[in-house]
């Protein structure tokens, strides 16, 4: 018999924060907006139904890059792999997950739209 592959995508969009995150000191002095996506792929075979402990809470996983967001760091680059390295740390379930944070309004004389950076993670089989 044939073993189905079942996967979850579980998906927090849009998510804002202020933060103090960039190069310039005047941006960890005052912060900026900053928009997080991201999305974690667990096994779906493992899920059972109405049983929160096959899948991921929402609410623990805002926490943990919440978490993130709180704190100063010079690189969006760094934030993301900080959000990696938490979730994936806290659920061994996770096998992928793409990040994505966008800085609202960057500093930079000439842009009048965003920046920002994407994160992938792939568990090793």
């Amino acid at each position: 018999m044939k073993e189905e592959k079942r996967i979850i995508t579980i998906r927090l969009r849009d998510l804002r924060f202020h933060s103090r995150i960039g190069v310039f000191e005047q941006e960890r002095t005052v912060g900026n907006e900053f928009l997080v996506n991201v999305s974690i792929e667990i096994d779906g075979n493992n899920f059972r139904t109405e049983q929160l402990d096959t899948t991921l809470s929402y609410a623990d996983i805002y926490d943990e890059i919440a978490g993130t967001m709180e704190r100063e760091w010079l690189l969006l680059e760094s934030a993301a792999e900080e959000i990696c390295r938490r979730i994936s740390g806290r659920w061994e379930q996770v096998k992928c997950m793409d990040i994505k944070i966008i800085k609202l309004a960057p500093p930079i004389s000439g842009i009048d739209g965003d920046c920002g950076i994407e994160y992938f993670f792939e568990k090793k089989s």
